[in-house]
């Protein structure tokens, strides 16, 4: 496969993920008040400006864009990680979930480092995991080359 192709996979893999991670986080999320999806994008945006984020109101659209950004960049490490270890295209779900598995551990060490890290529940520590594993990880191990 071209590094033209890998590349392309790699994105594609990282947007429709994200996009379904951000489908999910709203489902859950989601009270019939129109702030409580923002709110899940402002904190997303605290982590990389601090806490001038919930002063701005283009904080929202920042931790959007964020949530691509890294999603795509995750995805493209993982497509590249595919090159060099092709075994993980053998078994995508097992992959993808260990792959999940990774990419939650190092999130919740960015948010350490940015001060914004919380004890989740065990409630909420599954929702996370859901997240991340299935609607995550396991989405771009299947859009791998």
């Amino acid at each position: 496969m071209t590094l033209r192709r890998r590349v392309t996979a790699g994105i594609v893999a990282g947007a429709v993920a994200a996009l379904l991670v951000i489908v999910f986080l709203y489902a859950l999320q989601w009270d019939g008040a129109a702030q409580a999806p923002a709110a899940l994008f402002t904190l997303v945006a605290a982590a990389l400006i601090g806490p001038a984020a919930y002063a701005n109101p283009a904080a929202a659209a920042i931790g959007a864009g964020l949530i691509f950004v890294l999603a795509i960049g995750w995805a493209l490490g993982y497509v590249y990680l595919c090159r060099t270890q092709p075994q993980l295209l053998a078994r995508p779900f097992v992959s993808g979930t260990v792959f999940g598995v990774i990419v939650y551990i190092f999130t919740q060490i960015a948010l350490l480092t940015a001060g914004l890290y919380h004890r989740p529940s065990p409630g909420l520590l599954g929702q996370e995991l859901v997240g991340t594993l299935v609607f995550y990880g396991v989405p771009v191990a299947r859009r791998a080359p």
